[in-house]
């Protein structure tokens, strides 16, 4: 069962990418600011009940060890980000998400959705 399926502009993706360098350190967003080979690349996001497809690779937030604990959305300045947040064998792990343009109200049915689970 498929919660979301959004395709990025580069625009968006670039955004987000850096966004998310800046939440590591300034030095991985210096860092990635001076690759410019990433900021070519766009994406594909799959949300489902278990796990988040970003292109080809699937991160698990509810299977095996994993528990799914809360989700989130935040407003990030010029764009939102849904936040899954799980347990993996007593680490608490993240999963952020830019919301593309357009779909903060499916965002939000993907949000009520994994609480009503």
């Amino acid at each position: 069962m498929i919660l979301a399926h959004w395709t990025y502009t580069r625009e968006e993706w670039r955004h987000f990418h850096r966004w998310r360098m800046r939440q590591k350190s300034w030095l991985h967003y210096i860092l990635h600011r001076l690759k410019p080979g990433l900021q070519k690349k766009t994406a594909e996001i799959t949300i489902t009940p278990e796990s988040v497809w970003t292109n080809k690779r699937n991160e698990a937030f509810h299977e095996g060890s994993r528990h799914f604990q809360r989700v989130s959305i935040r407003d990030a300045g010029r764009l939102n980000v849904i936040e899954i947040c799980y347990d993996d064998d007593n680490n608490s792990r993240e999963i952020r998400i830019p919301i593309p343009k357009g779909k903060l109200r499916e965002a939000i049915e993907v949000q009520e959705k994994l609480i009503a689970r």
